[in-house]
């Protein structure tokens, strides 16, 4: 039986535009694994939005023609909520998935909304506890969790409803390899169980053995569906041409594994490029701890950051990579001394010092056009900003709200403001994630072009495709164990 039908399907916008989804028909079975696949801005995530409803019900500028069934039966004759109990999504920004204030009432939320049976709630609630490891992170504040393990709670709460149709967009996005693993396992588990998934992703290598097909998705159109084992096969610069990532990581992992592996806080060069011991140190660390209450986040006895470097800060969820480089700039409060050529600096001199792009790039976008967000406070000409929009390939969305673009141009948006900032201490928070493999590219080029002896740029990534092609200099971070 067809789980899902897309029949003709056209998404057009109230500026009459090009259409965002232009005649797109797909079919998907019953307990069959699909992925969208294709460039940033392609129209992935709008494909999910139509399959679970929110196109045309809570998108009110946008029109949608065409048919969409769910085993059979037209969306045209069903609510949103009797769509929901069909369909289950999470979101490529899980922060906007959340109703409440703490882990454990956001787990049982959705299935609260179904009218449950309390015992039948709890017991999903155990089992999606056991299943997704999630026993560390229950009874938490959401404010307190990193981004990964936000992904985490937000998979958990609608893996808890058993919808028939599970649609996730960019759900690796935020999480380590480690989780990776542990979240393919898990809809390994459901796709034999007959659930059906629908993937929108940018990152390709893990999913091997659970894809059933690849949709390639262009300018908003259907292009061509493939096998893991045909996109495999193609050249490295046939992908890259697709604007697909890399599928074969392996020995990429196996040397992240060698450098990381036992490492705790401290630096480990790469490549030829290591520090001039003529050199003065950019910025010294020494017995900087931070805590959160009680709780230690992370002790470092001793680190110096050599202007030019870019650092790559690495580990697992929860690991302290975000409090770190918050406390870096200024942000936390935390013991111990930061040092610039052997000078102290507090909080406001680290602030005035640093720019980061943040994660979650929707609480830094305030402008009502991309040109005039990315020339907000840089001191820049806007034929220079104009120059780096380009770079990043968002020159066509230069006039554009920033509210209206895709995760991963809004994600460029902010690099592009970024590199324009000119700071002595750049941050890229998760910068890759939303980024098809061109973005990827151009975006280590530019930061590449950027870095000087009079910056230290640190980036926070759990994406493997970027610490060889990028940084200079791996800090793995590890949780605090005393």
């Amino acid at each position: 039986m067809n789980a899902l039908e897309l029949q003709n399907i056209t998404v057009t916008s109230a500026d009459h535009s090009p259409p965002i989804i232009d005649d797109f028909s797909l079919t998907v079975r019953e307990g069959e694994c699909v992925v969208l696949c294709g460039e940033s801005g392609c129209g992935k995530t709008t494909i999910t939005r139509v399959i679970n409803g929110l196109i045309p019900e809570f998108y009110n500028s946008l029109t949608l023609t065409g048919e969409v069934k769910l085993f059979g039966k037209s969306t045209k004759d069903q609510t949103i909520s009797e769509i929901a109990v069909d369909v289950g999504t999470v979101f490529q920004n899980p922060k906007s998935q959340f109703f409440n204030l703490d882990t454990s009432n956001e787990l049982i939320f959705g299935c609260e909304n179904l009218n449950l049976d309390r015992n039948e709630i709890l017991k999903r609630a155990e089992q999606t506890i056991y299943d997704l490891n999630l026993a560390n992170l229950i009874n938490r504040s959401i404010f307190e969790l990193s981004g990964g393990e936000k992904q985490k709670i937000a998979c958990g709460s609608i893996i808890s409803m058993y919808p028939k149709i599970l649609v996730l967009d960019e759900p690796t996005a935020n999480l380590d390899q480690d989780s990776i693993e542990k979240l393919k396992a898990i809809l390994l588990n459901l796709k034999a169980t007959g659930f059906t998934i629908v993937l929108s992703e940018h990152r390709l290598y893990w999913l091997k053995d659970l894809a059933d097909r690849f949709v390639y998705v262009k300018s908003g159109k259907y292009q061509e569906s493939y096998s893991f084992e045909e996109l495999y096969s193609k050249s490295e610069q046939n992908l890259s041409e697709m604007g697909l990532r890399s599928l074969n990581l392996t020995t990429t992992f196996e040397k992240v594994k060698a450098i990381t592996e036992g490492k705790k806080w401290e630096l480990h060069n790469l490549g030829d490029k290591t520090p001039d011991p003529q050199q003065a140190p950019e910025i010294v660390l020494e017995n900087l701890s931070v805590s959160y209450q009680d709780t230690t986040v992370f002790q470092i006895p001793k680190l110096a950051f050599y202007g030019g470097s870019i650092i790559g800060i690495v580990g697992e969820n929860g690991a302290g990579k975000t409090t770190f480089i918050n406390t870096l700039l200024g942000f936390m409060k935390y013991q111990g001394t930061i040092q610039e050529n052997q000078r102290v600096l507090n909080k406001k001199a680290l602030n005035q010092r640093g720019f980061m792009v943040m994660q979650d790039v929707n609480q830094q976008l305030f402008s009502n056009t991309v040109i005039n967000e990315v020339l907000l406070g840089a001191d820049a000409s806007k034929q220079q900003a104009q120059d780096v929009l380009g770079k990043l390939g968002l020159s066509s969305v230069e006039n554009r709200h920033p509210a209206s673009l895709s995760g991963g141009e809004k994600q460029r948006v902010a690099v592009a403001s970024a590199l324009l900032s000119y700071k002595r201490i750049i941050v890229f928070d998760e910068p890759t994630s939303g980024l098809d493999r061109r973005s990827l590219e151009q975006l280590c080029i530019e930061i590449q072009k950027i870095s000087s002896p009079d910056n230290l740029i640190f980036i926070v990534t759990h994406d493997i495709e970027v610490i060889f092609q990028l940084v200079d200099v791996v800090l793995p971070c590890t949780k605090y164990e005393g």
